[in-house]
């Protein structure tokens, strides 16, 4: 199977200096630290929504083969790249989708029995969410951050405010009695609004070490110089033979 772009850019980019690599990590912390919180930065890998591989099962395989229930065509693309054993990101990126329509697809495939093993609960909370299946307190609950008898209370809450004439959404009330924490609310909601964009990756675009490019500069410039001498070489032959023969003479 051929790599995916993805994996090639990652490929690309484990293979830079160490010095540069840590530049790009410290960046990247500096900047995650503003939109997440520790729980979504110190995420495991199997709990990274858009690095999770869906394994399709007999159902889905057949699905995929036939097309019996004729479904939109991005659809069929999504299952054909699980197929082949791509991670969320990977699909995404090589159909051009956003996140937010590959957590659509598979919250779908999901639903219709299509993959062959248990999706993880922080998994399918989050696909949930970004899709638009779930709200805010649902998410909570479905992640295991929140009980249902902490959603009944934040949502008697809000009626009392709102028959008092306060209206107060339900996310900031989470925080205000303390069952979630303000930067959980705001990471899960960023990471939201951030799926909606889409992400191109052209293969012609992927940076490459300056490295590999001076090594072949060189190795054209020695051909260069070989030649040169070559040539240098026949002309100095040929001047000393036309010194010697006037000096014969």
């Amino acid at each position: 199977m051929s790599k995916s772009l993805f994996i090639d850019f990652m490929e690309k980019l484990l293979a830079f200096p160490l010095w540069i690599k840590q530049t790009i990590f410290l960046n990247l912390s500096n900047d995650l630290t503003n939109y997440l919180s520790n729980e979504f930065l110190d995420v495991q890998e199997g709990e990274l929504f858009h690095i999770y591989k869906p394994v399709l099962s007999d159902l889905g395989q057949n699905e995929l083969l036939t097309k019996e229930s004729k479904f939109d065509e991005s659809i069929y693309a999504f299952m054909n790249c699980c197929s082949k054993g791509m991670s969320l990101i990977e699909i995404a990126i090589e159909n051009n989708f956003t996140l937010e329509e590959v957590a659509k697809a598979f919250t779908f495939c999901k639903t219709s029995g299509f993959f062959s093993s248990e999706v993880p609960n922080l998994i399918s909370a989050i696909a949930g969410f970004i899709a638009g299946k779930y709200r805010t307190g649902e998410y909570f609950i479905r992640a295991g951050k929140m009980t249902i008898e902490q959603l009944d209370e934040v949502l008697n809450k809000q009626q009392e405010m709102n028959e008092a004439g306060k209206h107060v959404f339900i996310a900031e009330l989470m925080v205000q009695m303390g069952f979630v924490r303000e930067k959980d609310v705001k990471s899960i909601i960023f990471m939201k609004e951030e799926a909606g964009k889409r992400f191109s990756l052209n293969p012609d675009d992927i940076p490459t070490l300056a490295m590999e490019k001076e090594s072949y500069d060189i190795r054209v410039e020695n051909t260069r110089l070989k030649e040169e001498n070559e040539i240098l070489k026949q002309k100095m032959d040929a001047l000393l033979t036309f010194i010697k023969d006037h000096k014969e003479g």
